[in-house]
């Protein structure tokens, strides 16, 4: 049986929207972390940018409207007339048409044009206030690393702030190509070794908020995420009150000898814990790990079995990461997690100020395989990712 063409046309457009429609429904089963919605605004920062979003989407759409009637016309007439041997008229040159989709485009362009520089004046034409909060930000392969310039409080891959107050980074990289992304708070921005550059936005609302960094930067560059944590200003000065005082010692057994693998792995070579060792920083501060929402730089809930995920299979988590696999065995990497589990903020509980937070949500990530025999550790440390 002989189909006309355009049943075969719509045949295959089924088809292939079918298996799109699987492949992004495989997509999305997959993703770990949230994703954030840039639609769904927490400063006015991102909201000057949502209204330029619907603005060009509207026009977008008005365009492809119009293409889009004129092609199924054109197909449709096509049809109607398939059996005509008559060759249709041929017209070279019109000048009202050339006029018409030359002034049109340049019409909406203008006025697109209009909102658009009113938007980079509102983001970029003022520095930022001078009540602002202060925060030197420093991307690393593949982590942040964030300092509060008048507290001297370091955190790593998650920025906290009160809301209604404004926020100002001083971003700068440390080793290759970054760019800082929050999009439900503030555009992005590049970060250029040699180079800082600034952002500044204010948090409307509570919440946690994620962000990515938006450069390819290495291997694990999509794993190289972070988050705002926004908290009334009551919470706010609880916390910085709080992330300014060591954690309380490990009393507990288990805890106590993973402090002391802290030191005899050489942890304490490249992490900093307030009371413990205040100046290697080669990796992020650990002082209040244990307090924190995320490891890894925002791809693991900080949950225990993550942690010993982590701490057992480092550069399978995290291909790429300058954090050598140091061979743990199961039973080292629980006592570690122990000792880190004590690192919290003295007086501050995070799961308490936003009740169901993501803190200890359960991780769909597929566990990592099992090391192979002959992946000994000297090999590891010698030739660390």
């Amino acid at each position: 049986m002989n189909h006309p063409p355009h049943a075969k046309f719509l045949q295959v457009l089924a088809v292939c929207l079918l298996v799109g429609g699987a492949l992004a429904s495989g997509h999305s089963a997959a993703l770990t972390v949230p994703t954030p919605n840039i639609l769904d605004t927490a400063s006015p920062n991102a909201a000057e940018v949502s209204k330029l979003f619907w603005l060009v989407m509207g026009f977008s759409i008005f365009v492809m409207a119009i293409v889009v009637a004129f092609m199924v016309a054109g197909i449709v007439g096509g049809i109607r007339d398939r059996n005509h041997d008559e060759e249709p008229p041929q017209t070279h040159g019109n000048l009202k048409l050339e006029l018409a989709w030359t002034i049109i485009p340049m019409v909406i362009l203008a006025i697109l044009l209009i909102p658009t520089l009113r938007a980079i004046f509102i983001l970029d034409g003022f520095a930022a206030p001078e009540n602002a909060i202060e925060v030197n930000v420093v991307g690393r392969q593949f982590w942040w690393e964030m300092t509060y310039r008048d507290s001297g409080v370091i955190t790593a891959n998650e920025v906290v702030a009160p809301v209604g107050t404004p926020v100002k980074l001083n971003l700068a990289s440390a080793d290759t190509m970054h760019s800082f992304w929050i999009p439900q708070v503030a555009g992005k921005t590049d970060l250029i070794p040699g180079n800082q550059r600034t952002l500044w936005f204010t948090p409307d609302r509570e919440g946690v908020f994620y962000g990515q960094c938006a450069e390819i930067c290495g291997d694990s560059h999509a794993n190289m995420r972070l988050r705002l944590v926004a908290l009334s200003p009551e919470k706010y000065e609880t916390w910085l009150a709080a992330a300014q005082q060591p954690a309380k010692p490990p009393q507990a057994e288990l805890a106590v000898a993973g402090s002391q693998l802290f030191i005899d792995k050489g942890c304490v070579n490249c992490h900093a814990v307030q009371g413990v060792n205040t100046y290697n920083r080669t990796g992020p501060d650990l002082s209040h790990i244990g307090s924190r929402t995320s490891i890894a730089a925002g791809i693991l809930p900080n949950t225990r079995e993550n942690m010993i995920r982590w701490l057992r299979y480092t550069d399978t988590v995290k291909p790429g990461v300058a954090m050598p696999n140091l061979g743990l065995s199961q039973e080292e990497a629980e006592s570690l997690t122990a000792y880190l589990e004590t690192l919290t903020l003295p007086g501050f509980d995070i799961e308490r100020a936003f009740g169901d937070a993501p803190t200890k949500a359960a991780s769909t990530q597929a566990a990592p395989p099992t090391p192979q025999p002959n992946d000994t550790l000297e090999k590891r440390v010698e030739n660390p990712r």
